[in-house]
């Protein structure tokens, strides 16, 4: 553990005027949550006509270096992207960035939020991910007023926000750090310190409510592993939850209406307890989501927002969906699935499980598992899963086990719970890496500078030293023949290491070199880093 320094005699209330996010830049990371396909998506879920991804306008505040914006930009080059922070450090690092892809649909502003008024002009998409609470009162205001003042009529903006209840919590360990704290001037000091107390109090082995508050709080901290959102969430003169009632009365004085969350399955009575859905099933959506968000004890929120006077679907209907495409994530866990009985076969994924009886259900979750994590169309989803029941079933055309309308309501029963992703107009990635594999030139930059890799679903990826080194020389120009010398000049310079049996081989030979090139284009591929 980390020694408990001396605090200084700096006072707690005095402030540096340089920004804190020049001392310590935000991680720059995607968030598939706020990518316009997803905003899209959710649009066109709940009815909605939203403008056209492809030509859109879009507008990103809080965008930090661009992590989150510039890999939206490449994948459409036609629309335009337009970045805001008041770090003016973090804006010329995007900038530089952007130079060196060579994008022009794309710029980054150093600015104040305040800045922004209708003469910047109207934009499809806005995107304000953790913004909201880190900002005084009078910037929260004004950044929901240019979601409604700047957003396209049929617009969608994205706002996210720590809540209460769930911050309540929260916030005792971030009074106990900013307290222990406020004497160390240096904000690596005050990371380290306020890593120390908490692990200091959590070896104490507290019992009772409060210690396993601390030690909950530790192992979030832990698992995210990043010191700067460590600093920004909890040492931060400005950290201000709201409920989200209060959050909605600002949106919608602001003219804006609550579209959805970010994420479609929490937002579903079906998904609570018998006694919660009966009780709160007949009262309006908002107060449902707020009385959720106390059932659940709920800390953060993902809303997506559109104009008042857009008219919204609620009642989801299996006929909404036909005309998505869908996944399922690898690590879903399939148990039982026989196709040819109604037996009862089980989908998990995390916390979240599908049942079901259905035939056709169970053979499309069978073919969505063996090409995951690919996405495929309802259409051909519904003629493979068709035809392999009838098979295996050996029903008659018109059964009605072979309907559309089953295999479309065991797809919305299964979003609904959190099992399948879903997508109107999904990236597209290479499966298998073929004779000359390349990757797209930001993520060669971003292996090149130690960052995490944006891969094509505009998640995050770590991938082992190995790999980052190959990434490197993934532009289509290098065939495998020629890729098997760079492991060699690799390992050679003791930059990685090949094992065989788990002993380190000095020098390895070329089938070894060979067969670990194949084992990490496939780790590459199954990232879904590769494109053609």
């Amino acid at each position: 553990m980390e020694d408990l320094g001396k605090r200084s005699t700096t006072e707690a209330g005095e402030t540096s005027a340089t920004n804190s996010y020049d001392e310590i830049p935000y991680h720059d990371f995607p968030y598939s949550f706020t990518h316009i396909r997803h905003l899209e998506t959710m649009a066109v879920l709940f009815g909605m006509s939203p403008p056209d991804i492809r030509e859109a306008r879009v507008l990103e505040m809080g965008c930090a270096a661009g992590g989150n914006i510039i890999p939206q930009a490449i994948d459409f080059p036609n629309s335009r992207f337009l970045g805001v922070d008041l770090s003016q450090r973090q804006i010329e690092d995007g900038c530089r960035l952007i130079e060196s892809l060579n994008l022009n649909n794309i710029s980054l502003r150093q600015a104040n939020i305040l800045d922004i008024d209708e003469s910047w002009g109207k934009f499809d998409y806005i995107i304000a991910h953790g913004v909201f609470s880190w900002v005084p009162a009078e910037v929260q205001q004004h950044l929901l007023r240019v979601c409604s003042a700047n957003l396209a009529p049929n617009g969608v903006a994205i706002v996210s926000y720590n809540i209460y209840p769930g911050w309540r919590m929260a916030s005792v360990v971030r009074d106990l750090m900013q307290y222990h704290c406020a004497g160390f001037p240096d904000p690596r000091q005050r990371i380290a310190q306020a890593k120390a107390i908490l692990e200091f109090l959590v070896s104490l082995d507290i019992g009772g409510p409060m210690g396993q508050l601390y030690r909950n709080e530790l192992a979030a901290i832990k698992q995210i592993n990043n010191d700067t959102y460590l600093f920004h969430e909890h040492l931060e003169d400005q950290n201000n939850p709201v409920y989200f009632h209060q959050f909605m009365q600002i949106a919608q004085s602001a003219g804006l209406q609550y579209l959805a969350d970010a994420e479609f399955s929490t937002m579903l009575l079906q998904n609570a307890p018998p006694k919660v859905r009966e009780t709160f099933s007949r009262l309006p959506l908002l107060q449902q989501e707020q009385y959720l968000d106390f059932i659940r004890g709920r800390r953060f929120r993902k809303t997506l927002l559109c104009h008042e006077n857009v008219a919204l679907k609620r009642d989801i209907t299996p006929n909404d969906i036909i005309g998505f495409h869908f996944a399922l994530d690898g690590a879903c866990e399939l148990a039982d699935f026989v196709i040819r009985d109604e037996s009862t076969a089980e989908l998990r994924r995390g916390a979240s499980v599908l049942r079901s009886s259905q035939q056709l259900v169970k053979a499309a979750c069978v073919y969505l598992k063996e090409i995951s994590p690919r996405y495929i169309s309802f259409r051909d989803l519904y003629l493979t899963a068709r035809a392999r029941t009838q098979a295996a079933c050996r029903f008659p055309a018109d059964h009605p086990a072979l309907s559309q309308e089953v295999l479309s309501s065991g797809l919305l029963t299964g979003i609904s719970v959190g099992i399948f992703d879903f997508c109107l107009r999904p990236a597209q990635w290479v499966d298998r890496a073929g004779r000359a594999p390349a990757v797209r030139p930001l993520v060669r930059l971003q292996a090149e500078m130690g960052k995490a890799l944006t891969n094509l679903c505009h998640r995050p990826v770590q991938l082992n030293d190995i790999c980052r080194k190959l990434v490197l020389r993934l532009d289509g120009r290098h065939d495998r023949s020629s890729l098997i010398p760079c492991l060699k000049e690799a390992v050679d310079r003791g930059e990685i290491v090949v094992k065989q049996r788990d002993k380190p081989l000095k020098n390895p030979p070329p089938e070894a070199l060979a067969e670990l090139l194949d084992q990490t284009l496939g780790e590459i591929a199954q990232a879904r880093l590769l494109v053609q």
